[in-house]
């Protein structure tokens, strides 16, 4: 059996980006950057009032200052300021020459035409030319994923179809003649249908797009008939739900084989998780996930997420944080690196690791609120030790 990293590495190195697209800003959010983001002019472009008030020569010392002008925000200041001179000015707005310091506009009064200090200190409040970014700056590099605040920074620089990855298309089928629509009520041999909605929750917030999703009853010539027209028609990413473990209605691994794919590896040493099977046909890719919810989620986050990164031009990685638990953990240990689901929050300034309830891989009644792994190096560790987490979010 694989361990977790060399489980990443090996679908890390059998996966490359996808091609990347041109999407104007208001389509980018979200999506990863492919391409370097350099200033085409000096960030800010020209010397600017970081304040409202009244523009001055700095050295300037005299006692009262004759208001020669106004200049707004987007105006062009057409007229010097002289000695014992000021300016109006607003904030953004362009210092005029012979002008160097903004008095704040709460620090002087106004009297028939005269501004006159009452506080000053050597602040100039004037933003320089420059002092952000000078032309040329590389300002985020490929790899970055585009949030509000790298959305507006292309703007600000005038990068409106930047270069980004496309969403992963990703077709899922779920596996077994027991599932039924979560919006039905099953009979007494029946379940409702969990992971579909799991899945489709995490491959959009990981940057895909399911382009289909279907339920499939216990045929494998009919999941093969399935799998091939979705393979066959362009997707990136093909996930079963189930057929990944060695029962005689777990025939993912042969329906993969079937359709070309190339198996790298079948087996995690991983509680929960372990049998989960990883496949390659050219550019696609595809996963055999072990059908119980907790091991879905599991491995979602902590194995087949790496395909979705590198698709997106993402260097793969584990968010690890050491916590401290809060209370007792006991489990059982056969070996396996094990996976305890577990809520991190920070009190005090301090992560601090809560166990979830975890009687068995199948149990989904405890999932509520889990936003970490706690990964146990041994099968008992009392409250207050350190134990390092692996974060699911952020």
């Amino acid at each position: 059996m694989m361990s977790l990293e060399k489980t990443r590495e090996c679908i890390a190195a059998a996966i490359q980006p996808l091609d990347p697209v041109r999407l104007p800003l208001a389509d980018a959010a979200g999506r990863v950057l492919r391409e370097p983001a350099t200033a085409r002019e000096d960030v800010p472009a020209f010397d600017r009032s970081a304040m409202d008030g009244y523009a001055i020569g700095a050295q300037d010392s005299s006692d009262r200052f004759r208001i020669v002008g106004e200049i707004t925000p987007g105006k062009t200041a057409n007229f010097p300021i002289g000695t014992a001179e000021c300016a109006r000015i607003f904030t953004g707005a362009q210092i005029p020459f012979g002008a160097s310091q903004v008095l704040k506009q709460e620090d002087v009064r106004v009297e028939e035409g005269w501004m006159i200090p009452v506080s000053r200190n050597a602040e100039t409040y004037i933003r320089h030319r420059g002092e952000d970014a000078r032309a040329g700056d590389l300002l985020l590099t490929p790899g970055q994923r585009l949030g509000p605040g790298e959305i507006a920074l292309l703007a600000a620089l005038g990068l409106v179809q930047p270069q980004v990855s496309p969403l992963c298309r990703t077709v899922h089928f779920a596996t077994g003649d027991e599932l039924v629509d979560p919006a039905s009520s099953p009979a007494a041999t029946q379940i409702r249908d969990s992971n579909s909605p799991l899945v489709r929750a995490f491959v959009e917030g990981h940057g895909g797009v399911i382009s289909h999703q279907e339920r499939v009853p216990d045929d494998p010539a009919l999941l093969t008939e399935k799998a091939r027209l979705a393979a066959d028609t362009g997707c990136d990413l093909l996930l079963f739900s189930g057929g990944a473990s060695v029962g005689a209605y777990d025939f993912g691994r042969a329906v993969l084989e079937r359709l070309g794919f190339q198996i790298h590896f079948e087996k995690l040493n991983l509680r929960p998780g372990k049998p989960l099977a990883f496949a390659t046909r050219g550019r696609q890719a595809a996963f055999v996930l072990p059908g119980n919810p907790l091991s879905h989620l599991t491995v979602l986050h902590c194995v087949v997420r790496v395909a979705f990164e590198r698709m997106a031009g993402i260097e793969p990685h584990l968010r690890i944080l050491n916590a401290r638990l809060r209370t007792r953990i006991h489990i059982r240990s056969d070996g396996r690196d094990t996976l305890c689901p577990a809520r991190v929050d920070f009190v005090n300034g301090e992560p601090v690791a809560d166990p979830l309830r975890w009687r068995s891989s199948g149990d989904i009644t405890g999932l509520a609120g889990l936003n970490a792994f706690i990964r146990c190096p041994v099968p008992a560790l009392d409250s207050g030790a350190s134990v390092p987490c692996i974060l699911l979010y952020g």
